[in-house]
């Protein structure tokens, strides 16, 4: 199977977020009091083959005598590595799988009040470019948010390695194509050359032209249309134009005769590469015309029609049969990312909850950039006369880590980590956008003086993403305890009387980052 939208092959890096999508909070129960791990049996039907209709895939997990049924939450994250996969979500009466991941290489799975044997179906197919080899899996299996170590396999795909044996259906060898210094809020007009290698299929009815925005990170920074009358627009994401008037001409350099257009955000941020884009270009026979676009849906006489032109002096590169890259670097353009003094009042035994509005102060957005748990950190140094009681933001959108796990250790190296006792990871934050992160804390010296920080930066990969931070003196802030403080002070929590005791910080982290490519970081799976 093709997909009428197919993911980049063999272009981009593909990094599957591990257990920050768990969506658990760092308080979670101790891991003596987990049930023990289950045995676990992941099914593909093997082999599978590359270009397959989807199949069915199922995912058992059987518990042992100490796991109580009804009284647990089951959840189960599979992942597979490598381009051109892609699952979808399925049901059993144990629970549902749904996928929730751009590109679509994984699937949660959640079994509420779980028995002991759970089954998990989801399906599965392998993009017809995938070669024949053994592609990696892992399985995240948490039980009421605490994680169990990851499990791993493999999974055999049967390739077509041959790709001759498809060349009638993509006869084109695609060019990449870049563009720089485009200014955010500018369109730039992409024009592509394919050179067809070999001749077209006898009953070839249609040449098909698709793109696309941004499948991969960092998306929603680009917008394409395509205002044709033979062109097929999809909310901005997707294009297909559909060419019924062209040559067979192997050999022959065709060029766009019209461009797709990309318009860029004008809060997109720079210097950066804000287009994970792509084109890809085949032929249909009169079948698939009908089938998939429902005949000529144009008038064939119009003046306004996407096309081919005979390119006659080309000096493109032509590198990929399956599909061409777009890549958009747009000018400098900062964000503004900032964080406010903050001030604990109360006195000792008290737990206070501390508020404090982290801002992106524009122009740009601030995108996200990495896979895993996120893009943008909050470093927290606490001051002394304080001990942590709870990450109040750890939830859906914020995950915290301590300094020295896998996750954050090395993602921000213009940061010192060393006195930091918590750093928690944000995905983005729009132009002019906030949010509040919340912690609570013990205040066991009223009197305390020194100061604490609460510092808010970007997530650095060897120099990538890149994007400066317009002001880098608002990045950083103080937290005192019963000061004065030098900015805004925080909303502070009523006490709480009696102090609930904590029993332990339970970080689940087990976020596993694959990477393959050298701008995202290889992680090891956490704790």
């Amino acid at each position: 199977m093709r997909l009428s939208h197919p993911l980049r092959a063999g272009r981009r890096a593909l990094a599957v977020l591990g257990t920050a999508a768990l969506g658990v909070g760092v308080f979670a129960l101790p891991a003596a009091a987990q049930p023990a791990l289950p045995t676990v049996d992941v099914v593909f039907d093997e082999p599978v083959y590359a270009g397959a209709d989807p199949a069915t895939g199922s995912i058992h997990l059987e518990f042992g005598d100490d796991f109580e049924p009804g009284e647990h939450e089951v959840f189960a994250q599979l992942s597979v590595y490598g381009n051109g996969w892609l699952l979808a979500g399925g049901e059993t009466d144990d629970g549902a799988c749904l996928m929730e991941a751009v590109p679509p290489q994984w699937v949660n799975c959640t079994a509420e009040d779980a028995d002991g044997s759970i089954d998990f179906a989801f399906d599965y197919s392998a993009g017809i470019e995938m070669a024949t080899d053994e592609y990696d899996w892992t399985l995240l299996v948490s039980v009421d948010d605490v994680a169990y170590d990851p499990i791993h396999g493999t999974v055999e795909v049967e390739g077509d390695d041959d790709p001759g044996e498809n060349d009638e259906d993509w006869p084109y060898l695609h060019s990449y194509l870049e563009y720089t210094d485009v200014k955010p809020g500018d369109a730039v007009g992409v024009t592509a050359d394919l050179l067809q290698e070999v001749p077209l299929a006898e009953d070839a009815a249609a040449v098909v032209v698709s793109a696309s925005a941004s499948d991969y990170i960092p998306s929603g920074q680009v917008a394409l249309t395509a205002d044709y009358d033979n062109c097929i627009q999809d909310d901005q994401e997707y294009v297909t134009c559909v060419i019924t008037d062209f040559e067979d001409a192997p050999g022959t350099v065709f060029g766009f005769a019209d461009p797709i257009t990309y318009q860029v955000s004008g809060q997109a941020p720079g210097p950066v590469d804000v287009c994970s884009c792509s084109y890809w270009v085949r032929t249909v026979n009169a079948d698939e015309l009908e089938d998939l676009y429902g005949g000529v849906f144009w008038d064939e006489d119009s003046d306004d029609l996407f096309g081919f032109r005979v390119v006659d002096e080309p000096e493109s590169e032509f590198v990929d049969r399956w599909n061409g890259d777009i890549s958009i670097t747009t000018t400098a353009n900062p964000f503004d990312l900032s964080v406010a003094d903050s001030n604990i009042k109360g006195a000792k035994g008290t737990q206070v909850t501390v508020s404090v509005p982290v801002k992106n102060l524009g122009p740009a957005d601030a995108p996200l950039f990495f896979d895993g748990p996120g893009s943008y950190g909050l470093i927290l140094d606490l001051p002394k006369g304080v001990e942590l009681a709870r990450l109040d933001s750890d939830d859906d959108t914020v995950y915290c880590f301590e300094p020295d796990e896998a996750q954050v250790v090395n993602s921000f190296p213009q940061s010192d980590l060393k006195n930091a006792d918590y750093v928690c990871i944000f995905d983005s934050l729009g132009a002019d956008e906030s949010f509040d992160f919340k912690f609570t804390v013990k205040i066991t010296d009223a009197n305390a003086n020194g100061k604490g920080t609460l510092e808010v930066a970007a997530m650095d990969n060897d120099g990538y993403p890149g994007v400066a931070d317009a002001d880098t003196k608002n990045n950083k802030a103080d937290i005192t305890v019963n000061g004065t403080g030098s900015g805004n002070l925080p909303k502070t929590g009523a006490s709480l009387g009696l102090v609930i005791g904590v029993a332990a910080l339970v970080l689940v982290a087990g976020v596993v980052l694959m990477v393959v490519t050298s701008r995202r970081r290889k992680a090891a799976a956490g704790e």
